[in-house]
């Protein structure tokens, strides 16, 4: 298989490949010194989950991640020209490349054609590869929206080898602003280390230079979870026992996930290996709206992220009832789909349930890939007139039956608790670090057989055969995944809004400090944080004043290359406004089909949160 990854220096030797693992760094150059930097060189292989994405990025820059970021420059234009100088903006890119190494590394496949391996080399951390630090002006929004979209979709491949990116970029049309674009790899990066990059790169930007640990040091922290499981300090014997209960419970799992269905798309045969033609929709909510609705999430002991799974059954069950009362689903079509349950999912934060010696080290503010996957399922959809179409069928304006109609509020909580108790068994299961290592190597070879298809019907050739695929897996041939969903929360106490940070924030790297655990858990999926390790609130950080900012943030965004077939829910609270921002694959799904369900789902917030309150009460599902 390619691999557009690997640079001139050529792959690592056989041996040498034997010799990786994802526990320990080893040097495989040591280089000479006398200069800023030495020509060291450091190693260790990806572990199972970067594996995985390392595979989607080869499928033609599959999962990587563009964060968008428009921010205020006080002080005028002088101050501006200062912040976002060549000079500037490279010191401080050099400055997280030193910190988070892996933003400067490569992935490299070795000559076994199996191990992959993260490649530091020392001068690349103090040297910027073409492309990989870009500044520009830009006229419009729409120009760095086209810029987004030619980065994420358009040529994503362009500058593959490098692993992150910065783009900055005067705003000509807003006196003082610039737009900031990182693009990453996804290998190296989660929801998470979007927030602590973006953090990073403007309290560096805007202030002096400081003090970085030695590269050693560095790599030390920037281990894969794998390597960072609490039960890694067991015995042999038991971390194998445990490993073998967590295959099997895993299994089980995936044998539970039987039937499902989704929203209408138009599949091929060859959907599974063709790159995602990737599109977002948003849907801000205003702010007294984004109140009540979180408001009435309390008042309820449920998380808004906890909901939008149900959210999202409700948004698709009336979008379903519209179309086949209009005659645009058959009956047979109609009766497959309300019997079904409904299958979700989404990727949930490692990083509390890790070393805790990693943690207060500040591990869990590492710019690293920290995340596993939980699935969830929900019963039928309600269809309470069954295959009626007549007069007597209640109609809204737009077409579907009523919300009331459908299912009660007192329900749709029930069904929300339901999901809640499905994501506490799941994160309170005492082999939650066995059964995520279970689930990798399914996801790893799955991987690879999607880019070594696309790679080989690319060139015309017969495709490569996984056999060993069917034994990884025990989901049902039957089953349908509905859709994924994500809930970042609040994610303001991690992302501030004025820069430079205080000198006493613990969230600073130009500071030496002991962080607290319990911001391991700032920024987690809001759908899991009654599950969280957390025996208290994370405390309350310090801010910088409106007037002492030099830089202040006032718009943000995150783009993510879909999948094939991806139909991905997103959630999140950003300045007061509550998001809804959905990825799809434009190929398998249509723009309109999904507008009209971000409108369901709006709906259905305001209707079961933000309009009528109702008690609590154990409604039957």
């Amino acid at each position: 298989m390619a691999n557009p990854s690997t640079s001139s220096s050529g792959s690592r030797s056989s041996a040498t490949a034997a010799r990786l693992t994802p526990h320990q760094w080893i040097p495989i150059s040591v280089g000479t010194t006398g200069s800023s930097s030495s020509d060291r060189t450091f190693a260790r292989a990806l572990g199972l989950t970067e594996a995985s994405f390392y595979y989607d990025r080869i499928f033609n820059g599959t999962a990587d991640i563009v964060w968008q970021y428009t921010v205020q420059v006080a002080g005028g234009h002088a101050q501006g020209a200062a912040l976002f100088s060549e000079m500037n903006v490279a010191r401080t890119w050099a400055a997280l490349k030193r910190y988070y190494p892996l933003l400067g590394s490569r992935m490299q496949l070795e000559d076994d054609n199996e191990t992959i391996a993260f490649i530091v080399q020392e001068r690349a951390l103090f040297e910027h590869q073409p492309g990989e630090v870009t500044l520009g002006t830009a006229s419009s929004q729409d120009e760095i929206t086209s810029l987004v979209w030619r980065l994420i979709r358009d040529k994503p491949m362009e500058y593959n080898h490098i692993m992150a990116r910065v783009l900055a970029f005067k705003r000509e049309d807003m006196p003082g602003a610039y737009s900031v674009l990182f693009k990453a790899a996804h290998a190296v990066t989660d929801g998470i280390s979007g927030a602590i990059l973006a953090r990073t790169f403007f309290d560096v930007l805007c202030a002096p230079p400081f003090t970085i640990p030695p590269l050693e040091e560095r790599l030390a922290m920037a281990r894969p979870s794998d390597a960072l499981s609490p039960t890694m300090k067991m015995s042999p014997a038991r971390q194998r026992w445990r490993r073998a209960i967590g295959k099997v419970t895993f299994l089980n799992r995936r044998n539970k996930l039987a039937g499902g269905h989704t929203i209408p798309r138009k599949d091929t045969v060859t959907t599974y290996c063709t790159p995602s033609a990737t599109d977002t929709v948003l849907k801000r909510i205003d702010i007294a709206e984004s109140r009540a609705i979180l408001d009435a999430c309390r008042r309820h002991k449920v998380t808004f992220g906890a909901a939008i799974p149900v959210i999202s059954q409700m948004a698709l069950t009336r979008f379903l009832h519209r179309r086949f009362l209009r005659g645009d689903l058959t009956l047979d079509d109609w009766e497959h789909r309300r019997r079904q349950p409904m299958h979700y999912g989404g990727p949930l934060n490692l990083r509390p349930y890790l070393d805790e010696a990693w943690q207060r080290a500040g591990g869990a503010m590492e710019i690293l890939l920290m995340i596993d996957y939980y699935d969830c399922s929900l019963p039928f959809m309600p269809a309470p007139y069954g295959v009626r179409r007549d007069a007597g069928v209640p109609r809204a304006a737009d077409g579907a039956p009523p919300y009331e109609a459908l299912l009660s509020r007192a329900r749709f909580l029930a069904r929300v608790r339901s999901i809640r108790t499905q994501l506490v068994r799941t994160l309170k299961h005492p082999l939650l670090p066995e059964i995520a290592y279970a689930r990798q190597p399914l996801y790893v070879l799955r991987k690879k057989m999607i880019a070594a298809h696309w790679e080989a019907m690319s060139k015309g050739e017969p495709l490569p055969e996984f056999p060993e695929l069917t034994k990884l897996d025990a989901a049902p041939s039957d089953f349908v995944f509905t859709g994924g969903v994500s809930s970042v929360g609040d994610m303001s106490l991690i992302m501030p809004s004025n820069y430079p940070l205080p000198q006493d924030h613990p969230l600073s790297i130009r500071h030496r400090h002991t962080l607290n655990p319990r911001l391991s858990t700032i920024g987690s999926d809001a759908a899991t944080t009654d599950a969280q390790p957390q025996p208290s609130a994370p405390p309350k950080l310090p801010t910088t004043s409106a007037a002492d900012a030099v830089l202040q943030m006032v718009n943000n965004s995150t783009h993510l290359h879909s999948r094939p077939s991806e139909f991905f829910l997103g959630n999140g609270t950003t300045r007061g406004h509550l998001e809804l921002f959905l990825t799809f694959d434009a190929n398998v799904h249509s723009r309109l089909d999904v507008e009209e369900y971000m409108q369901d789902c709006y709906e259905a917030a305001m209707y079961y949160f933000g309009g009528q309150d109702v008690a609590p009460t154990k409604g039957k599902l």
